[in-house]
């Protein structure tokens, strides 16, 4: 006669190891989980960092703008990069003494773009009533390029350069 005292069975036998497995399993796709969650969050935001970039290289082109109409023509182009919601627009420069660049404030900043003739520099790809960028925005990237705008008087054939500061904002 066999006597089977304390003998659970082949799984039973294999129980207080099979525990530690099982938790090092789930610890194991636990921080993989984590780690790509965290990759995923990176690169996202690096793409919105090259989406910003890309806006700015379009409107900018080499930095030499003729006018509005110039203006108007990279901002259809502009329009055509996705993947960001983006506002952008010119910024006078300080000329000369006695006046002072104010700064970039998100809030107030659609306000502050400069005005030609009834036309204001300034190019979206939403429309800013609906939806404009806040500071509580996500991924929020705020980009300035300097350029400069030529501005023609064609009664007398001459013209002059004005020094402007190029602002890209983009948020999701």
């Amino acid at each position: 006669m066999n006597s089977s005292k304390g003998f659970l069975g082949p799984i039973g036998d294999d129980l207080p190891s099979l525990i530690p497995l099982v938790f090092a399993l789930m610890m194991f796709f636990y921080v993989f989980t984590f780690t790509w969650n965290i990759f995923d969050q990176r690169s996202r935001a690096f793409d919105d960092a090259i989406s910003v970039l890309r806006v700015g290289n379009t409107l900018k082109g080499g930095n030499y703008l003729r006018g509005i109409d110039m203006f108007n023509q990279r901002c259809a182009e502009a329009q055509s990069i996705r993947g960001v919601k983006f506002m952008a627009g010119l910024l006078p420069l300080s000329t000369g003494p006695g006046q002072v660049f104010e700064g970039l404030d998100i809030e107030t900043l659609e306000d502050k773009f400069f005005i030609v003739e009834g036309e204001k520099f300034i190019c979206s790809n939403v429309d800013l009533e609906e939806m404009s960028p806040g500071v509580t925005s996500s991924n929020l990237f705020i980009r300035s390029f300097p350029i400069a705008l030529e501005f023609t008087n064609t009664d007398r054939g001459s013209f002059y350069i004005r020094p402007m500061l190029l602002v890209v904002v983009t948020w999701r």
